[in-house]
């Protein structure tokens, strides 16, 4: 007879629950930045590419991508930028002993520690403010 134990939750407490959690959690913004970016594209690039014998692969390759990139890493920015600040997904699905900045000034706060967690959350918002004046000057250079 063979024993079998029941998968019980295989993927809670994994830094791959917090990952997924986080892609779920944040497809919107970069979806959102993608097609923006996408939009502004226009169709006959598209037809004049075919017209000159390009494939749907070279065509993305070639033309696409390169128009989309801006819009890409904005997406990713921001993405990266809220995935800092997410305390419930952290806390909830973190595996033991796993603290991100977020659930590290938590901790700090719940325990009315507050001169022990101002340092993190300050970095907290200083490495979401870098990349915002980044992509900030980046989009005033653009127009």
């Amino acid at each position: 007879m063979v024993w079998c134990q029941p998968p019980g939750l295989l993927f809670t407490g994994s830094v791959f629950a917090l990952i997924f959690a986080f892609c779920v959690r944040f497809i919107a913004i970069a979806i959102g930045s993608l097609e923006s970016s996408y939009k502004r594209i226009s169709p006959s690039l598209d037809m004049a590419s075919i017209t000159l014998g390009q494939s749907p692969r070279q065509l993305l390759r070639s033309v696409h991508l390169p128009l989309l990139r801006k819009g890409m890493f904005a997406g990713a920015l921001l993405v990266f930028i809220e995935s800092m600040k997410e305390l419930p997904a952290a806390l909830l699905l973190r595996p033991i002993g796993f603290e991100n900045l977020a659930t590290y000034v938590f901790q700090f706060v719940s325990d009315e520690k507050l001169e022990h967690g101002a340092l993190a959350a300050i970095v907290i918002v200083l490495v979401g403010l870098v990349p915002l004046i980044y992509l900030n000057r980046s989009l005033e250079q653009s127009r």
